[in-house]
């Protein structure tokens, strides 16, 4: 009784997925990584994040090579051993400086690449959603482990969100 009820859902379950998979007419794929690279938008955005964060890694540079410059003094033994003992105090408190500069910098700049790059998003849902309703598609996926290449629509998004640009 239980075998017959289970392949009576697993027959309704397969036909239901075939009829939905018919009713399928028109399919696209979009790349949004692909998107998130080669888009204006997105070009524009890697450069307006580069500026903003370049002082601060420039900062974080400078002080990386006075730690390896103080780092290289010890190990050559040109620090007379009365300073050894303070400058290699220094240099861990400039070790553990650094670290925490640079996690900050990792953080921050994360947390604004996320606030900017959501907007990127949004906006590009909105012209693939225009197009899927332009153009009669009735399914768009973004990110799929693997896609046969005559449905990715990824070049056309990205050509439509460079003509919002200009």
């Amino acid at each position: 009784m239980l075998k017959k009820i289970v392949l009576t859902f697993a027959a309704t379950l397969l036909s239901c997925t075939l009829t939905w998979a018919e009713s399928i007419q028109k399919l696209g794929f979009i790349d949004t990584s692909r998107v998130y690279q080669q888009s204006i938008q997105a070009q524009s955005i890697q450069k307006d994040l580069d500026k903003e964060f370049a002082p601060r890694q420039k900062k974080l540079q400078a002080m990386q090579i006075e730690g390896l410059k103080l780092k290289e003094a010890i190990e050559s033994g040109k620090v007379p051993v009365t300073e050894r003992e303070a400058k290699i105090k220094q240099m861990l408190q400039m070790d553990q400086q650094y670290k925490e500069s640079a996690a900050e910098l990792a953080e921050d700049y994360n947390l604004r690449r996320n606030e900017e790059f959501a907007s990127l998003q949004q906006n590009a849902n909105k012209v693939i959603i225009d197009m899927a309703r332009k153009e009669g598609y009735d399914l768009i996926i973004q990110d799929a482990i693997f896609v046969n290449s005559k449905f990715d629509i990824t070049d056309a998004v990205i050509k439509a969100l460079n003509a919002q640009k200009q």
